[in-house]
């Protein structure tokens, strides 16, 4: 005759089972058999019989049917404690398993920031390797100006960012690496005289009236002009306009402006021209807070330094 036991109704639970004890009644349930059961888990009959006893004992009554020679059954106890037992390890597994994820930087989120056009060029292909590494990363982006990007950064808001055309920050609260140059270029629209040429030099530059970008306030494109230009004058408007923007002005006849490929959409109507001179390289930059080691920072790093290099 099956043996089934339930105290009263009343009865407050004995302690708390351990996830080890959930774990032996699942595989009983599962076998309906405290022999196979113990087979399974490599330990002995009388340890299993002991584990079912304990739980037993905190839940206050038989979570199993036992019948001679005949495989054991959940009692209702037993059917009503299994659904529980088994979401609760599920998510535990999940949750361990996911924070092992994010300690070996496969797993969790990170927000970027990056000025205005650098979701092109090394950028671009890093955070596409990254993507591919470690796809159960959530990315989140913010496009802005050198300066509020650096605002956001203080303010902890973005954990990375990435510009061109910054000052040597090293000292501060925050890490500074150079991860690539590149060269200037001039737009002009393709009718103008000088879309003809190769390249371009500073001298020439000069002599066009320039249209640059001054986002929120952001001076250090015109700075890094400017410095360049050295003494030469030259005609300058800035404007508080998007990058697309910047180039529709150009395609327009208002101007020609100067940027990076990395910065710039390929437009038909426009010619972009190299400036040859030696000091028409501009740095891009990552800016980071020097006391956070997060691994997943240091991946998307990883990844985007090894687009400089090939």
């Amino acid at each position: 005759m099956a043996r089934t036991t339930i105290r009263s109704s009343r009865h407050r639970m004995l302690g708390r089972p351990d996830f080890s004890q959930l774990e032996t009644f699942l595989k009983v349930a599962e076998t309906r058999s405290f022999a196979e059961a113990a087979r399974q888990m490599g330990v002995s009959q009388p340890a299993v019989s002991q584990t079912i006893a304990r739980l037993e004992e905190i839940y206050g009554g038989d979570l199993f049917e036992r019948r001679r020679g005949a495989p054991v059954s959940l009692t209702l106890i037993g059917r009503a404690i299994l659904p529980k037992a088994k979401l609760l390890l599920f998510l535990v597994d999940t949750q361990l398993a996911r924070a092992v994820d994010i300690a070996q930087s496969v797993a969790g989120s990170l927000v970027v920031g990056f000025c205005s056009g650098l979701s092109r060029g090394p950028l671009k292909l890093g955070i596409e390797d990254f993507r591919n590494t470690c796809p159960d990363v959530e990315l989140r982006f913010l496009e802005a100006s050198a300066n509020e990007l650096h605002r956001q950064l203080n303010e902890r808001t973005i954990d990375i960012m990435f510009a061109p055309h910054l000052p040597n920050l090293l000292g501060g609260p925050n890490a500074q690496e150079h991860l690539w140059d590149e060269r200037l270029h001039v737009a002009l629209r393709k009718d103008h005289p000088l879309a003809t040429n190769e390249s371009l030099r500073w001298a020439d530059v000069s002599a066009l009236p320039i249209v640059l970008q001054a986002h929120s306030g952001d001076m250090s494109t015109f700075r890094a002009v400017a410095a360049r230009m050295g003494a030469r004058p030259f005609e300058c408007v800035l404007h508080d306009v998007s990058p697309g923007t910047l180039m529709d002005m150009v395609a327009l006849g208002l101007g020609a402006t100067i940027t990076c490929p990395s910065l710039t959409a390929p437009r038909t109507e426009l010619e972009l021209l190299p400036i040859v001179d030696e000091n028409a390289l501009v740095a891009v930059e990552a800016l980071w807070p020097e006391e956070d080691r997060n691994p997943i920072r240091h991946r998307l790093l990883a990844c985007v330094r090894k687009q400089t290099t090939l």
